[in-house]
């Protein structure tokens, strides 16, 4: 299956079903030359072999999991889980659009949508733009003072849901 879309909360839904975890650096900023101001160390595998790179590879515990998930949280990352072909999540990537290949939509790589998909209630909606920021997929515009959602391009990994300060966001099921 491959890379997926997640929300953290399906994120966390899955880590907190695992016993055993590995963290290291990303390989996507490492090979963008660890420029990311983001972090390095935020590919989180559920067996040693998983992460993305060996680079800076240890077993860490549940606390710092959930220094991972909170920092993660803060710095406006997406979950992107890598799924193999039995449909299970082997590892979690934390990501962000200054360098990651699959949310910048490098040739070669390809993201899966997730399970979830925004929904905007626009009599909530002030249309002041704070969720196109944050859309790392460009499903999200202001045009002609209302906002624009173009439902394709929504990937499901809930950024807008916080960012919408009257709460005009929530997530669904696709």
């Amino acid at each position: 299956m491959g890379h997926v879309i997640w929300t953290m909360k399906e994120a966390r839904e899955v880590i907190d079903k695992q016993e055993n975890f590995w963290l290291s650096d990303c390989s996507c900023r490492e090979g963008r030359g660890n420029k990311c101001k983001k972090g390095q160390r935020v590919c989180l595998g559920f067996s040693e072999q998983a992460t993305s790179t060996s680079t800076n590879r240890g077993r860490v515990d549940k606390a710092e999991v959930e220094k991972l998930l909170k920092f993660a949280a803060e710095e406006e990352l997406v979950p992107r889980p890598f799924v193999d072909e039995d449909g299970r999540a082997i590892a979690v990537c934390f990501c962000c659009p200054c360098c990651c290949d699959y949310i910048l939509g490098k040739p070669g790589t390809e993201n899966v949508a997730g399970k979830s998909i925004e929904r905007t209630d626009r009599s909530k909606c002030t249309a002041c733009g704070s969720c196109v920021d944050i859309c790392y997929f460009g499903a999200r515009k202001i045009e002609n003072g209302a906002l624009k959602i173009d439902s394709a391009k929504c990937y499901g990994c809930g950024l807008c849901v916080d960012a919408c300060a009257p709460g005009a966001v929530t997530m669904t099921a696709r």
